[in-house]
């Protein structure tokens, strides 16, 4: 297990290789270089957690080695690999992405240049996962050896376990139990198998057990005949207990079965008269023996469809399953064709398999598609097989049908929730790492202008860059708002200025191809929203109309007032209605229906998550109004969302100036990993009249403070290798537990699972806000004696 975490890097041009293997090796991370693809092979073959590749690495080498290698992976292994690419794109515009991401499987691609953090957490990810598969191998080795451990015991009495999924009537067994009813180790032996091979004299017997075992819990045991498919007859002891599932129903039937033929020969003379009689008795009711086949257990407790044909393939058993899905009574099914009932066009899905079974072939489990008036299109797994009458001739056949459809989407809606929460945990650290670039950038342009000459054009210029590093701010926002749920922070806001300030980027988003017009009331009061959501929330509902209009059109954004009680939406008051309206492909009513459903999306695979109606929706019920959609199939749809008036004005927002703290001066210990930043940070704080002291570690800022040396303040980054911000505070607190502490930030709200009451300065800040929050630690320490 030595080389099991180790990151195997290959990397040969340039500095990425040795730049990444240092890195990952600072951070307590196991890193190799390797020098081509013939010694990542060599080395994955020795064990490691993840690979590293640079892109170009890959270009024109012999892959055949690698896929190999990856293909002969265990079925519990998916080894993750995180691809080093240029700015070119992703898979979707770059073919030699596309090519790695189909070759690798399990890949991860990283932008180059990358953040030392970027790294540390994407490696991080993928370790955590590629631990997920050990553990997976461990348990199931541990099943494995248990198996053996009861397989071995089974042998040994020549018994033969079995188990019984009573919802989906799915049988499986050991060898020797298929061998009880003379079935070779490699037969398929299905539950309908089982069935038709007990003898008609016990099948109503063994019926009634199961039923009874099933309704009261208790064990099952009973003896009965089966018949051999080379025609000899044989008794069989079944040994059983009911397990229920979660729902507290029973849900499975486990138990032992074993050969007792012999000794019920030793009673021969007996035996055979029971026989006798039991065949008789059987024969008189000739006419009833396809229900009594498919009777009690398979008729009311299993949730499938199941149906009976004769020779001629007309329908004689319908149960209330059938009905459900296909909207047709058992009255009316009955006599009936099955192909017919199917609909029309599809019973070529099933009309072989029916000829199947009456030829006495059991068909294999398949999934098939159909369209019904009363479920619409439904997703079926099927299964034929013959039925035969006391005197061992098939008189016709069973079908098995059941629904698949909701596990199809709960399986879909899964992948694309895994997806959706691997982006955003991209997305945040992406955001993280570009608030400190603009800290450093805003904080530098800060100290600029306050040493600059008074020229008027040489302040626009600064002023114009302040803007941009303000714009990018606001950017960051909205990638962690996507990355993270936040709280809202509704405020009076103007929505005809927040629209126009959004124009350029929605003509951005949505393409040339499409006009974008404004219709806006004049004089409107504010409403009460929270602007970065809003904004997340137009661009949602404008990228939804650009995909509804592919070959051009017209995006129209109205905003006009409107008072009174509105029943349909559940509203009373006053409102804001802000309409985003296309000239798309609209929406039938079925669609229309479940637009604002989690996941629900008539886009392509791939091409749509089902989310942004849902959280557009969401955002405004949390804001105390609604989402209204109108649409018809080729008129466009019309989004509308209801927003509250607020009460109060907009807030002015004043650009403030730098200012001297109150505090008298102090010395600072100011910590962050980051020089650029650091460095800003230490230029604005001595700006501010005091002294300070840089640390780039939390272990280095702890050396300092056990120094002995005079500190007023600690200024600390939260994400830092090795030692958090927050941890840093702690062990701090420990040695000077009145020391102030201010947290600066990157992310939008702290890891899961961090607590702490120190105050926090979000990234970007300016100047005045290092000072405000610096003057009020300051000033609120406790005096010295």
């Amino acid at each position: 297990m030595i080389n099991s975490e180790r990151a195997l890097v290959l990397a040969p041009a340039g500095r990425d290789g040795p730049l990444a293997v240092s890195l990952l090796q600072g951070v307590g991370r196991q890193a190799e270089n390797r020098e081509d693809v013939a010694e990542l092979v060599a080395g994955l073959q020795e064990g490691a957690g993840l690979a590293i590749i640079a892109d170009e690495a890959l270009q024109y080498a012999d892959l055949g080695a690698l896929t190999r290698w990856i293909e002969e992976q265990q079925p519990w292994s998916d080894f993750p690999f995180i691809v080093l690419t240029k700015r070119l794109g992703g898979p979707e515009q770059n073919p030699l992405l596309a090519t790695l991401q189909t070759a690798l499987g399990n890949v991860i691609f990283l932008e180059r240049p990358f953040h030392t953090t970027a790294l540390v957490n994407v490696v991080d990810n993928a370790l955590r996962g590629r631990r997920r598969q050990y553990q997976a191998r461990r348990y199931l080795g541990d099943l494995r050896e248990g198996e053996q451990n009861l397989t071995t015991a089974l042998l040994a009495g020549r018994m033969g376990s079995w188990e019984l999924d009573i919802a989906e009537q799915r049988l499986s067994g050991s060898d020797q139990f298929k061998a009880c009813y003379g079935r070779a180790p490699g037969d398929v032996f299905l539950f309908a198998d089982l069935i038709e091979s007990i003898g008609w004299s016990d099948q109503s017997r063994v019926q009634r057990a199961m039923d009874d075992a099933i309704e009261t819990g208790a064990d099952l045991v009973i003896e009965y005949r089966v018949n051999w498919p080379d025609g000899s007859e044989h008794w069989v002891d079944a040994r059983a207990r009911v397990l229920t599932g979660l729902s507290g129903k029973p849900a499975r039937i486990i138990g032992v079965t074993s050969d007792i033929t012999e000794r019920k020969q030793a009673d021969a003379f007996r035996d055979e008269m029971v026989q006798e009689l039991a065949v008789e008795r059987e024969r008189t009711q000739e006419a009833l023996r396809g229900e009594r086949a498919l009777s009690g257990l398979l008729m009311t407790s299993v949730p499938a469809g199941i149906v009976a044909y004769d020779p001629d393939l007309n329908v004689t058993i319908w149960n209330p399953v059938m009905e459900r899905l296909f909207g047709v009574s058992a009255a009316e099914a009955k006599g009936r064709p099955l192909a017919e009932l199917i609909g029309a066009g599809q019973g070529d899905a099933i009309t072989p398999r029916l000829h199947d079974a009456l030829a006495g072939v059991s068909g294999p489990i398949e999934e098939i598609e159909l369209t019904t008036e009363a479920a619409g299109q439904i997703a079926l797994e099927s299964q034929h097989a013959p039925l035969r009458g006391g005197d061992g001739q098939i008189v016709g056949g069973a079908a098995f049908f059941r629904e698949m459809t909701d596990r199809r989407r709960a399986e879909e809606q899964l992948r694309q929730a895994q997806k959706m929460e691997t982006i955003g945990q991209l997305t945040g650290g992406v955001a993280h790492d570009f608030n400190n670039l603009l800290a450093a950038i805003q904080g530098n342009l800060e100290l600029l202008r306050k040493r600059m000459p008074p020229d008027p054009q040489l302040h626009r210029f600064i002023d114009g860059a302040l803007q941009g590093a303000h714009r990018g701010a606001s950017l960051t926002s909205r990638l962690l708002a996507f990355a993270r749920r936040q709280d809202l922070r509704p405020l009076p806001t103007d929505l005809a200025q927040l629209l126009e300030g959004m124009r350029a980027l929605l003509e951005r988003s949505i393409g040339p191809l499409i006009a974008v017009q404004f219709d806006l009331a004049p004089d409107l009061p504010p409403a009460k929203v929270d602007p970065n959501q809003l904004e997340l929330a137009i661009l949602n509902l404008a990228v939804n109309a650009r995909d509804a209009m592919p070959d051009g059109g017209t995006l129209r954004v109205t905003l006009n007032q409107r008072e009174g009680a509105w029943q349909g939406l559940g509203l009373d008051g006053s409102f804001l209605r802000l309409s985003v309206i296309d000239s798309g492909f609209g929406m039938d009513d079925a669609t229309l229906k479940s637009a604002i459903e989690p996941f629900f999306s008539t886009k392509e695979l791939g091409k749509g998550t089902g989310l942004g109606l849902s959280m557009v929706h969401g955002l405004a019920v949390q804001l105390g109004g609604a989402l209204k959609l109108v649409s018809q199939p080729g008129k466009g749809t019309t989004a509308e969302l209801w927003l509250p008036v607020s009460t109060a004005p907009v807030e002015e927002v004043l650009e403030m100036e730098p200012v001297k703290a109150d505090a008298p001066a102090s010395i600072i210990l100011v910590v962050d990993d980051d020089a650029l930043i650091n460095m800003n940070t230490v230029d604005m704080v001595e700006d501010l009249g005091h002294t300070v002291l840089e640390a780039y570690s939390g272990k280095q800022a702890l050396e300092i403070l056990g120094s002995g040396k005079r500190i007023d303040a600690l200024i600390t980054d939260y994400a830092m290798p090795g030692m958090t911000g927050v941890e840093l505070a702690n062990k701090a607190r420990e040695l000077y537990p009145e020391l102030p502490i201010l947290l600066a930030t990157g992310y939008a709200d702290l890891p899961s699972g961090t607590t702490t009451d120190l105050p926090r300065l979000s990234k970007p800040y300016q100047q005045a806000e290092l000072a405000a929050h610096l003057s009020r630690l300051l000033m609120a320490r406790p005096l010295e004696a």
